[in-house]
Order: C-alpha cells, then structure tokens, then sequence
C-alpha cells in the first residue's frame, strides 16, 4: 500500500510537472504564433515563412551568444530592431505587392521566402544541429515538481513581451490604427489612416515577435535550419485553434498545444509522431465543431 502510494505521488508529480511545463512552453509557442496572426487580421495574408523567422532569431542568439559573447536574453536588444527592419523590408519588397490579392498568392510568395532563409542557413550553418547551454538547473517547487530555469526565464519574457503588445495594441495611438486597420482597412484609409505605414509596422512587429521566439526556443531546444518548417505548422495549428486573426485566441492556442504535446510525450515515451498526431487531432476535432477556431466567430 505504501509503495502504490508512492507511485501515485510519483506519478502526480510528473504529471504536476508536464503540465507546468507545457504551460510554460506554450507561452513561448504563444508569443511566436502572435506574430502570424496578426499579419493574417491586418493583411489576409498567410505568412508561411514565419517558422523561419522564428529560426532566423535561434540562429541571430546563437551568433551574439558563441561569437559576440553576449547573453542570450541581453541579445534581443540587438536582434529585434534587425528583426523588425527585416519584416520591414519583405513588406516593401514582396508582400505590398501582394496586399488584397487571393490568399494562395501570399502563402506561395512567403513560402518561397521560407525556403530562401533556409537553404541560405544551410549555407551558412550547415544542418547540423545547434545548442545554447543557458540556466541549465531546475527550480524545484516540491520534493517531486521540477521545472527547468530555461523554461521559466522563457516563460516569464515570453509573457512580458506579449502583455507588451497587448498594452501596445489597446492603448497606443499606432496600435489602435492597428487594430482600426485590421477591422476594415478601407474605412481606416478613409479616416485618415496611413494604411501601409501600418501594414510596415505590423510586419516588422511579426518578423520582431517571432525571432524573439526563436531567441527563446533556442536556450530550450537544440535547432536547425529545417526547424522553421516545424515552427510553421506550428504557429498555423495555434492560429487555427484559436481563430484566424484573434490575438487572445492565439494566446490561448498555443497554451493548449504545448500542453497536450507534453501530456503525450509523458504517455509514449519517444512518441514524436504520435506528439504531432495529437496535436493536429486536436486542431481537427476543434475545427469539426468550431470551423472559425475558439475565439473566432461561430460558422452557421
């Protein structure tokens, strides 16, 4: 009896842990998919390079870390106004041009961006795998629940700077326009809006949200150029969990898929594929009863 008692506890706190973790990584999951939806809310446009922005960011934090000497953390400083001068760019160069045209047209323009950064990486890098040993203890918060450090500190920055952009996106003048824009941009240009001036903006802040992710996902996980791919399917799944263009849906999508995907791997240990299998399941099973995601508006 003793001992089933100790296995239940045992078990507990592993399960305790997977779902502190999970919650803790899907913050991180969160703030990337951010980025992508509100490309989609402001632009219609399907962003299908921004998992490689999230590498571009693992890969920026590993050069100032290794080459340049500077903390990982510290080294957002330098890579989110790269970052935002990067997405600024790719919307003057490619997606203006793209703006109110049918969605496939973006998803194929960006997706040729995507396999531009990462065969460039491959150049660069070669494909093997790259690792940042940061904060490598656990903060023990019982005898049987632990969680990494770099979990934590990426957990805590992930929420500052989303609840960042929240307060950006409510409160500032240039978030409203945002937002204005977002609903209907027609009607913004009417009031006096500058509508690409925002479109710039809300590219350079995607492209800025998802290296700091890739910043974040680098002192957790090893990376390599074909990482992007992954953290594209995963930021679409987040969005369409939590509806096209919805910031808190995306917020609440990414908690939700972390979680599952950790719960999974507890279950079958070295399941990779059943982990992925999981997760779309559940965007599929979300979609079959609410096709506009959880936070979207009800089809029907």
């Amino acid at each position: 009896w003793a001992g089933t008692v100790r296995l239940d506890e045992r078990w507990l706190g592993n399960l305790a842990t997977v779902v502190l973790g999970g919650i803790m990584q899907g913050g991180v999951y969160a703030m990337f998919a951010v980025g992508l939806t509100l490309i989609f809310g402001v632009m219609r446009i399907i962003n299908a390079a921004h998992g490689e922005m999230v590498m571009m960011g693992a890969y920026l934090t590993w050069v100032a870390f290794f080459y340049l000497g500077v903390d990982p953390l510290l080294a957002m400083v330098l890579t989110l106004p790269v970052a935002f001068l990067f997405g600024v760019a790719v919307q003057k160069l490619l997606l203006n041009a793209v703006v109110g045209a049918p969605e496939l047209t973006g998803l194929l323009i960006t997706f040729g961006l995507g396999l531009t950064m990462i065969y460039t990486a491959e150049l660069i890098f070669t494909t093997d795998f790259r690792t940042i040993p940061y904060a490598p203890g656990t903060v023990q918060l019982t005898s049987t629940i632990a969680v990494g450090q770099n979990r934590v500190i990426s957990f805590v920055m992930a929420v500052a700077i989303s609840t960042a952009v929240y307060l950006f996106l409510k409160l500032n003048r240039l978030g409203k326009a945002v937002r204005a824009t977002a609903l209907n941009a027609e009607v913004a240009m009417v009031c006096g809006i500058n509508v690409r001036r925002i479109y710039l903006v809300t590219t350079g802040l995607a492209a800025a949200l998802a290296v700091a992710g890739g910043a974040l996902v680098s002192i957790q996980f090893g990376f390599n150029p074909e990482t992007g791919v992954l953290y594209t399917l995963q930021a679409f799944a987040i969005v369409i969990l939590g509806g096209r263009g919805h910031y808190v849906g995306a917020l609440i999508g990414g908690l939700m898929l972390a979680v599952l995907e950790n719960l999974v791997s507890l279950m079958v240990p070295n399941g990779t594929a059943m982990v992925e299998l999981a997760a779309y399941g559940l965007m599929i099973f979300v979609l079959l009863i609410r096709p506009g995601g959880l936070m979207g508006v009800k089809e029907g």
